[in-house]
């Protein structure tokens, strides 16, 4: 299982994440989709 709660991450004075939240369960399978720079790396590291 993973749960993120509340995530936020900033790169200098740039917000790259806001309050992100996510939550999957064993077994579950996710593909995070999203334009360049939408911060789908930040939310993995």
């Amino acid at each position: 299982m993973l749960r993120i709660d509340g995530l936020s991450a900033w790169y200098g004075e740039a917000q790259a994440l806001r309050d992100v939240s996510l939550h999957v369960d064993e077994g579950e399978i996710v593909t995070l989709v999203g334009r360049n720079g939408a911060g789908k790396t930040t939310l993995l590291r």
